[in-house]
């Protein structure tokens, strides 16, 4: 403002006070906003403001500061916020890639192009000012201004005109933003709250004031483009409010703290959805993309490109699940020929050093969630456009000599599961990981785990326990196919650990409408991704959701099947997400070693254990491909007849094998669910029970009660559900692990990592919702939340016996996961419902550990009968006394 005794004597001067307060509201208001942006931003991986109205803000602080601004006060507090933008800047250069996965392009060089859009700004808004505040002649002069000491310079206005476009170009853009993304990613109500205020008091409230005591010299305020534009930038910011609550409601949070939209569907790819781009294809030379194009077209069945006849390609297909010496050659031939004109053409270059050598495909990208339906398709089809289809530094000539080499020192693997359209097999990469106490420098040439295991994840910063880190699960280098499920998916940091250029994989995935199933198919061919296929299980009836996660690993002397809690994402992994916090969140997984069978031939179904049966039953339900089916058959399950495979599919027929959707028939005949449940205890014989105790570690929970508590307590004992099978005081027998809301919030990942944990208020507040059986999910990593699905049961059989077993899978506690079924008026059991596909592994505690327990007669086992066979993750509560007392469980649901 100009200075008082340059002000006509009408003006009142507690126009200065108020113009000071509004000024400081405003200030005040930006100042907050910029922090948490700053710190929403790095939360969230993203960048809270848009690019353009960034350059424009910075722009306008640094000219300002520098050029404009006249009083030490206004120079401070513009230089403030020049620094605090620092960090929105660094946002924007550290994860702004993110948010421009459907442009590669723009992502890879978004530093650049953020500075030049600063630079252009910085340009225009100071030849403005010289132009607006030349002394000789001067925009728009008037009497009672001033500007360093000249009388008639208006600075407050040229002051107003930028900020006011700013602001505009700032809501407008905000809201457009928020909107196409679909999610809130850098933005908060707090953010919201400290802009609009700062902005309505600093700018509208501010000038308006000025016009209604001084009209003479702020008439510009009220022309109709000032009003309008003041108007627009107060709609677009409460619409951005509304947008921001919605968002918030369906949104999804990835493994890395990245927010999503609820209907992208299973890869996140921004809103182009375009699945090359998924995978980050760096540009390559025309030349090189030829070479390239020609090698993947033999791995993907797809026609080479027109000038691969110049090098005599051979361009037969292989099959992603064949094994034959005569392909492999083919294969071998065909990517030796695509090097021909990288060694005719390339210039001399200086020898990589062996770090650089190895093969990663870093620039893939994230996934998440969608929801399945049947359809299985080939990853077949044409290659990535022009310009997408390179694998930045990958020198393929030195990888395929290199494997060649290899393949000449090592005799022919008997199983037709090892995968022929490797590009390279270089030597593992130093992990990042720690050593684990079952490090194995022979990987897959020895049994770790012939009997089954469980573990907890690996958790970064926390010492290292019976916990297992992904690398040490997937033992990359020895696996040749891979078929992994999961509900949730991260692709670009599973292919850095499980590349598809070095192993065929299978993903099975989620996804309830067949249209979307069709739509990703589309996209996976058209990215020409090389051994990587996607299937869907059938998804028809009940049916919402495949939720089981299992991986197959399939290497040269054996099969390693895993069952993890875990969704493929960083976070459930323990996985170092940022380079200053440690894991977030705890899982649990069962793992076996599967020898090869001895007489080298496919063994058939009706001779595995019971635990193989329900296994292959499981995967034909899945519909996956029969050449899977028949590799799981050349495996040895004899030690694992102690083990139960439990799980929940589809069938619309009774059959003593099932999974999801509506089951018919014979309580004793149900292979599935709760049920299914019931035949594993007997299986195993631990049925014949007197009384258990049961400790339940839920993710999620459904609308429990009393008749749900006690299904599955007749299940944990082997018994059917019946008209007579009530069980008095069923909740005395339960302890349900779940956080409470300050757990969640006081975790190390804060309430942000809390979305895959969930739990409804209208479940919860029901009068027959089992409140008393709660207990806080309290972790012995103290603040890591918890996405396990454990149920520990210890018992005493009827002839006096202690017992014990757990069980480690995908279920939740919900009738969803387990099945819902009644006893109907007739006695007999009606329809089993379910609608989630699930699996999980049932582990007794050995006989051995309960004869050294030394119990008293009829005494029930305490929870450390398990230390040994599975660490329990949770610190135990009071048999009787819950600890919730009056604080509420972390709500949260997840559509």
């Amino acid at each position: 403002m100009a200075k008082q005794f340059f002000v006509p004597a009408h003006v009142d001067p507690s126009l200065f006070v108020i113009n000071d307060a509004l000024l400081g509201t405003g200030g005040i208001g930006y100042t907050i906003c910029y922090i948490l942006m700053t710190r929403q931003s790095i939360r969230d991986r993203t960048y809270a403001m848009p690019i353009f109205s960034l350059a424009f803000n910075f722009a306008w602080e640094i000219i300002f500061s520098i050029f404009v601004a006249d009083a030490a006060r206004e120079k401070a507090v513009f230089g403030l916020w020049m620094l605090i933008d620092l960090g929105l800047v660094y946002a924007v250069v550290q994860y702004g890639a993110n948010e421009w996965r459907h442009a590669p392009a723009v992502g890879k060089n978004i530093g650049k192009i953020f500075a030049g859009m600063l630079a252009w700004w910085c340009i225009a808004l100071y030849s403005l000012s010289i132009w607006w505040l030349n002394p000789a002649d001067p925009v728009n002069p008037k009497d009672g201004k001033a500007y360093k000491g000249i009388r008639g310079i208006d600075a407050d206005e040229l002051g107003f005109w930028t900020a006011l476009v700013d602001q505009v170009v700032l809501s407008v853009m905000s809201l457009a933003q928020i909107i196409i993304r679909g999610n809130s990613g850098g933005s908060s109500y707090g953010i919201w709250l400290t802009r609009f205020v700062g902005s309505l008091a600093g700018l509208n409230m501010n000038y308006a004031y000025c016009w209604w005591m001084w009209p003479e010299a702020h008439g510009y305020v009220v022309i109709p483009i000032v009003v309008l534009m003041m108007v627009t930038w107060v709609i677009a910011d409460l619409a951005y409010l509304v947008v921001l609550y919605h968002v918030r409601q369906t949104e999804v949070v990835l493994g890395d703290g990245r927010k999503v939209r609820a209907d992208q569907d299973f890869f996140y790819t921004n809103n182009n959805n375009n699945f090359s781009t998924l995978f980050g294809m760096a540009s390559y030379s025309d030349r090189d993309e030829e070479d390239l194009k020609l090698a993947l077209a033999l791995s993907m069945q797809q026609s080479p490109p027109k000038d691969a006849d110049r090098l005599g390609a051979n361009n037969e297909a292989v099959d992603l699940t064949s094994d034959t010496e005569e392909e492999d050659d083919d294969m071998r031939r065909a990517i030796a020929m695509s090097l021909q004109e990288c060694r005719k053409s390339s210039s001399p270059r200086p020898p990589k050093t062996q770090s650089q050598s190895h093969t990663t495909l870093s620039e893939q990208r994230a996934s998440h969630e969608i929801p399945s339906l049947p359809t299985t398709r080939t990853a077949s089809g044409s290659a990535a456009p022009s310009g997408q289809m390179g694998l930045s530094g990958l020198d393929r000539k030195a990888m395929e000599e290199a494997r060649l080499a290899r393949c000449g020192k090592r005799k022919r693997d008997p199983s037709p599961d090892q995968p022929h359209k490797q590009i390279a097999s270089t030597a593992p990469a130093q992990s990042r990981q720690p050593t684990t106490f079952d490090s194995n420098p022979k990987h897959g040439r020895e049994l770790q785990y012939p009997r089954g295991a469980i573990k907890r994840t690996f958790a970064t910063g926390f010492p290292r326990t019976n916990d297992i880190t992904i690398d040490e699960v997937l033992q990359a280098e020895s696996v040749n196919i891979a078929v992994v499920s999961s509900f949730m998916w991260d692709s670009e940091w599973l292919n850095k650990k499980l590349s598809p250029l070095k192993v065929k994989q299978i993903w099975i995935m989620n996804a309830k409408s067949q249209d979307v199933q069709q739509r990703w198919v589309r996209e996976m061919e058209d990215a020409g991704i090389p051994n990587l296929r996607i299937h869907f299980p059938p998804m028809g009836g009940l049916i919402h959701s495949m939720h089981s996660k299992f991986m197959l690993l399939f290497g040269r002397d054996k099969l390693r099947l895993v069952v993890p809690t875990a969704n493929m994402t960083p976070m459930d992994w323990g996985d170092k997400v940022n380079n200053w916090q440690p894991g977030v969140m705890e899982n649990s997984l069962f793992l076996v070693d599967l020898p090869r069978r001895s007489d080298g031939v496919m063994g058939k179904k009706q001779d595995l254990t019971t635990f193989g049966k329900e296994l292959v039953c499981f995967l034909e339900k899945q519909e996956l491909d029969k050449k899977v089916i028949e590799g799981v058959l050349k495996f040895d399950f004899t030690q694992t007849d102690h083990l139960a495979f439990v799980h929940a599919i589809l069938e619309e027929q009774s059959i003593t094998c099932t999974s999801g959707g509506v089951h018919k028939g014979e309580q004793q005949q149900l292979s599935t669910g709760l049920p299914g449940l019931a035949k594993a205890i007997r299986d195993v014989h631990l049925d014949d029970v007197k009384e258990i105790e049961l400790d339940y570690a839920s993710a999620s929970l459904g609308a429990i009660n009393d008749n749900f508590l006690q299904r599955i307590y007749l299940a944990a004992q082997g018994k059917p559900l019946t008209t007579t099978s009530a069980v008095s005081q069923v909740r005395r027998h339960f302890r349900i692990y779940f956080p409470t809301d300050d757990a969640v919030q006081n975790s190390i990942g804060g309430p942000d990592c809390g979305g895959i944990i969930s739990l409804s208020s209208h479940y919860y507040n029901a009068a027959t919702f089992p409140r008393e059986c709660l207990r806080n999910y309290d972790s012995t990593r103290r603040g890591m939340l918890s996405h396990n699905k454990l149920l520990f049961v210890r018992g005493i059989k009827n002839d006096g016996r202690p017992f014990a077993w757990v069980y480690v899978g995908s279920a939740n506690m919900s009738e969803s996961a387990w099945g819902a079924q009644k006893v109907l008026k007739s006695g007999q059991t009606g329809s089993l419902n379910i609608r989630n596909w699930e699996c999980g592994v049932l582990m007794p505690v050995p006989n051995e550990k309960m004869a050294d327990m030394k119990l008293n007669d009829g005494a029930i086992p305490p929870m450390s009968v398990f230390r040994g066979t599975v660490e329990v993750p949770f610190v135990c509560a009071d048999p009787l006394y819950g600890q919730y007392g009056d604080k509420q469980p972390w709500f949260r649901v997840v559509g």
